[in-house]
């Protein structure tokens, strides 16, 4: 450091001393998690095909994306982290927030002055004509490399708050395929339901003009025919409502056919025990993102203490110097160079102590909400899992007790009708509830679905499922069909 501000002895026109190594020097101090930070995003930008222009009318699929679709709802949850504007909001504050750590932490920039004598003065090896000055501040150390930290420490949260919009959007559109799923498949249910009543309604017409039925057997059920059709019709609308809800969870555009083709998964519990479950969601990427803007204000506090401190200042001066009047000087038309120092003299000390507080309060409250955010975690984790258990039980007790009885009780009346034993009302309460718990079962199922999504949301990764046994695989299967 010590040969870069020596005075240099100058023979004629000769250039300034250059700072250039002392700035790349001190310019250099990059933040604690740059490096990894950079990394990442580069790893995130060559994965999704993002365009320069996000353009407002929303993005379009291509025709490879729009047939994979009916793989499954793993291909939606792609589409969506690849097409959902909330996405890319979400990573271009990431980028912004990485583009600014190399702002935090450059020194000033250099001063150039040039000054020119209106009346030279006169030395002895000629009239000075002309000054260049070139000065470079360097504030105290800690000043870069605290504000550095601050941005990179920024720029971790801006990521975790990326991924945490990834995990949301994953949430988003498994709650609105299953909600989907579910009323196609209840539609389905009442469709069906619909033709045994309209068969019903044929075997009772045909009993009338033999006049073993009376007519009101006849309107009674034409009654449930009509009321199942408004459901039929009721539950179209409601599609739609659905339909529209998915595309935007994709964020595609509403001419996209989104098809729900594949079937919820046999109701299981978490193979994973509820401590390392509670575990996983104190490291939701939306929690240690307050942790990490903390760790930023922390570092804003020791940037603004290094204002405390003296900054300096060093630089040059090149004098240009013209001949000497008189021939044969010594020297003649020598330049002069100085070589300068100065020193920044802080005196307001109580504002910089106040802007130091500010930074440390800043940091208390980002770990008193992290601490909170921690403990609403908790909370939902709890209320998440037993939501998962609640569906597991009641889509056990619909498959394996409700919906069987149920389908033999209305065998059991329908076949006492059909001898004479039984009479139009205990066959339509009984194909009533064989319908509603029909539908409560496909209900449990999607309920299982959608908590499983919320589940593995809050505990920020994907959760084990415990292994079904063969039997009720085989099972799960038959009751599909």
């Amino acid at each position: 450091m010590k040969g870069l501000f020596a005075t240099y002895p100058v023979a004629g026109r000769v250039p300034l001393i250059t700072l250039t190594a002392a700035v790349a020097l001190l310019g250099g101090c990059a933040g604690t998690y740059e490096s990894a930070v950079r990394h990442d995003i580069d790893a995130v930008r060559a994965h999704h095909d993002w365009s320069v222009d996000t353009g407002g009318n929303g993005a379009r699929p291509s025709r490879a994306q729009a047939d994979s679709l009916s793989t499954g709802i793993s291909a939606y949850v792609a589409l969506a982290l690849q097409n959902n504007p909330e996405i890319r909001a979400a990573f271009e504050r990431w980028q912004a927030s990485v583009h600014r750590i190399s702002r935090a932490r450059r020194l000033p920039e250099p001063t150039v002055g040039f000054g020119y004598f209106i009346q030279s003065v006169e030395t002895r090896v000629g009239p000075q004509q002309a000054r260049i000055s070139l000065q470079q501040a360097f504030p105290w150390p800690t000043k870069l490399t605290a504000g550095a930290d601050a941005a990179s420490a920024q720029a971790r949260s801006v990521q975790r708050r990326f991924e945490a919009q990834s995990l949301m959007i994953t949430q988003r559109v498994a709650t609105a395929y299953w909600s989907l799923w579910q009323i196609r498949s209840t539609r389905s249910i009442h469709q069906q339901h619909l033709e045994v009543v309209r068969g019903l309604s044929e075997s009772v017409r045909a009993r009338i003009s033999t006049g073993t039925a009376m007519l009101a057997d006849l309107q009674q059920i034409d009654l449930t025919a009509a009321r199942l059709e408004d459901n039929i019709r009721g539950m179209d609308e409601a599609e739609r409502v659905a339909e529209a809800q998915l595309r935007a969870a994709i964020g595609v555009r509403g001419d996209l056919v989104v098809p729900t083709d594949q079937p919820p998964s046999d109701p299981v519990s978490p193979s994973e025990g509820a401590e390392a479950l509670a575990a996983a969601a104190q490291e939701h990427p939306m929690i240690t993102s307050l942790g990490f803007m903390a760790e930023a204000a922390e570092s804003s506090a020791r940037a603004e203490a290094a204002d405390r401190y003296p900054s300096f200042t060093v630089g040059a001066d090149w004098i240009i110097t013209g001949d000497a009047a008189m021939p044969g000087v010594a020297d003649s038309g020598k330049d002069a160079v100085i070589v300068g120092a100065g020193i920044r003299i802080p005196l307001w000390q109580g504002s910089y102590s106040d802007s130091i507080a500010a930074a440390r309060a800043d940091a208390r409250a980002q770990r008193a909400d992290q601490r909170a955010l921690a403990d609403r975690a908790a909370a939902e984790l709890t209320t998440s899992l037993s939501n998962v258990e609640d569906a597991v039980r009641r889509a056990a007790l619909y498959r394996g007790t409700l919906v069987p009885q149920a389908e033999s009780a209305y065998d059991s009346v329908l076949g006492a009708y059909t001898v004479g034993r039984g009479t139009v009302a205990q066959t339509l309460l009984a194909q009533r509830d064989l319908l509603e718990l029909r539908v409560e079962l496909d209900r449990a199922r999607a309920d299982y679905e959608r908590a499983w999504a919320r589940l593995e949301e809050i505990a920020g990764r994907e959760v084990r499922r415990t292994a079904v046994a063969p039997e009720r695989a085989s099972t799960a299967e038959v009751t599909d069909e």
